[in-house]
């Protein structure tokens, strides 16, 4: 497999030497500030890392007005892609890139702020620069200098689930605290993008090859009907899943909405053996509704099924504790949810966790490329993914429980 995506090995012409001091010079508030030396653009991530942009990463030495030492600061820019494919497709219309220049322009600084305010922290990487115009880009101060690293893998424990448990119910009592003081969240919306076009082909076609799969397992006959029971009202079911909490029903929170173990960088131990911090990065996505949205993805998507399955009730005590704590120490005026509130809100979306299942689960078993989902139409019902005994295993006790908690009806 290529180390790098094919359309990150070259970097856009406009990323030249105008661009970094004209953007250096704005940063920095010095307009004499001038680039010292060569640099390299190079790809930021592997193949597989992230599917609405391409990524570069750089190092540039600068010199201040007035100073004769020389500074130095690692970038990362991420741009519209410009190649056909699912990329491409994506983000076509510049939404997702408007949604993430807005919180890391508005909505993150606000959320720290509060969270700072109330002896709580949310790391968040430092924005250089951002515009749609006369090129889609974000440009970010890099944080692998500072020990940050992809995740790219589920984590394995409790312990190392701990740090994301913290920040995601963070994300959301800040959410709920800035919308309620600062600033109306609730417009933020991701429904259109998850539940309709190439997402929403993506998600139904990866339904569709799960029911083939498992459909030649000998008795899962009635799971593979009941199953598709529920393909047949994917985009509805989607579109509810998604659909805002009205106010005499459950609660809402600003959701980071893309919630995996690719939208997460780690600090781990001096041995490198334990993650013992993490961050989210990546706010493409982010949605006004039910915190089901990300607490199945915490479920799901940020630990492996091992730890799922033995602390599934824990981590939800840790986050609800987490979240309740944080708006109380803030003044949130207001009603605090309750973790049955919590329960009742991942019942009613439950659906989700039924995607993450038939969907999603398979990706922590195969290796993931830049363009794997530009073929997704085809399907691949016979990947061995569907052969492997672990994954298998992981299938049969997830489609009991579903259907033990009436999320296949």
């Amino acid at each position: 497999m290529a180390e790098y995506s094919v359309d990150e090995l070259q970097a856009p012409v406009w990323m030249n030497d105008q661009f970094f001091t004209e953007i250096l010079r704005k940063s920095e508030n010095d307009p004499s500030l001038g680039i010292v030396g060569g640099y390299e653009l190079l790809p930021a991530t592997k193949p597989g890392d992230h599917y609405a942009s391409i990524m570069f990463r750089t190092c540039i030495r600068y010199r201040l007005s007035g100073q004769s030492g020389e500074q130095e600061i690692n970038l990362i820019i991420k741009a519209q892609p410009m190649a056909d494919g699912f990329k491409k497709e994506i983000s076509k219309d510049n939404a997702l890139f408007a949604k993430e220049i807005k919180m890391y322009s508005e909505i993150l600084p606000a959320m720290v702020k509060v969270l700072k305010e109330a002896g709580e922290h949310l790391e968040v990487a430092r924005l250089i620069h951002a515009s749609l115009e006369p090129n889609v880009v974000v440009v970010l101060e890099s944080l692998t200098p500072k020990g940050w690293i992809p995740g790219r893998e589920s984590v394995v424990s409790f312990e190392e689930a701990f740090p994301s448990i913290r920040n995601i119910a963070n994300f959301h009592a800040a959410s709920l605290y800035v919308n309620q003081q600062i600033m109306d969240l609730s417009t933020n919306s991701v429904k259109e993008i998850l539940a309709e076009g190439v997402v929403l082909n993506l998600f139904t076609k990866g339904f569709e090859e799960f029911c083939v799969a498992i459909g030649k397992w000998e008795g899962y006959e009635s799971f593979v009907k009941k199953l598709k029971t529920l393909l047949s009202s994917m985009d509805q079911r989607l579109q509810d899943a998604y659909t805002v909490n009205p106010a005499t029903v459950g609660y809402n929170v600003l959701n980071h909405a893309d919630f995996s173990w690719k939208n997460v960088m780690h600090k781990r131990s001096s041995d490198g053996r334990k993650v013992v911090d993490s961050m989210l990065i990546d706010y493409q996505c982010c949605h006004w509704g039910s915190p089901a949205v990300d607490v199945w993805s915490l479920l799901d998507l940020i630990v492996d099924n091992r730890t799922k399955t033995a602390h599934r009730s824990r981590m939800l005590y840790e986050y609800h504790k987490q979240f309740a704590k944080v708006l109380d120490k803030m003044g949130f005026m207001g009603k605090i949810p309750t973790l049955v509130d919590l329960q009742m809100e991942l019942l009613r979306k439950g659906f989700l966790e039924v995607l993450h299942v038939t969907v999603f689960e398979k990706y922590k078993f195969v290796q993931m490329t830049d363009t794997m989902f530009d073929s997704f139409d085809e399907g691949n019902p016979d990947d061995p993914c569907y052969h492997n005994e672990e994954y298998c295993d992981i299938i049969r006790a997830e489609l009991l429980s579903l259907l033990h908690r009436g999320l296949l009806d």
